[in-house]
């Protein structure tokens, strides 16, 4: 300062300090801890239900409140509407006559002889098959054998349980 003597200089007022002194970790967590004690006690007193126990969370539930269980796979839980009762799957068909439906195979003949009958089909793979009474089919069995037709039975086993059996004829010409 050059030039104005020390006396003139106007003189700053200090600013004042009142700072406190910056509160130790320990005192910051004892005060947390109060606020969560003081907000516990006060849930408490609200409702007694909402008390931390261990009882209360040893299973969780889930409560939909109108919306849909987001665990559940809703295209199963659908009910196919009109079609309470279906057919069964049967299975892998086997080869040969045996894994043929009886809309498939083609009635060629019949034989009659003193004891046996037999029946000539063809099947999908272009065979001819012999079949007698009793021979199994993918969806039914040979009833009879007469000189102009055979009769099948086309068995059909429900879901619910129930069987229906279908008696269909083939004849070699059509009348």
């Amino acid at each position: 300062m050059t030039g104005i003597p020390q006396a003139q200089v106007p003189a700053r007022k200090a600013a004042p300090t009142a700072t406190r002194p910056a509160p130790s970790k320990a005192a910051k967590s004892k005060a947390v801890a109060a606020k969560d004690e003081a907000a516990k006690a006060a849930r408490e007193a609200e409702d007694p239900a909402l008390v931390e126990s261990p009882a209360l969370y040893r299973e969780a539930r889930y409560e939909p409140m109108s919306r849909r269980d987001p665990f559940l796979n809703p295209l199963l839980l659908k009910p196919k509407e009109g079609r309470t009762d279906e057919e069964l799957p049967r299975g892998p068909a086997v080869p040969g006559i045996a894994g043929m439906y009886i809309g498939q195979v083609r009635l060629l003949g019949t034989s009659i002889g003193d004891e046996s009958q037999t029946a000539v089909f063809e099947g999908t793979d272009r065979r001819v098959y012999f079949l007698r009474a009793g021979d199994r089919l993918y969806d039914g069995f040979v009833k009879s054998i007469g000189a102009e037709a055979v009769v099948l039975v086309r068995e059909t086993r429900f879901r619910s349980g129930n069987t229906t059996n279908e008696e269909i004829t083939k004849r070699l010409r059509t009348p």
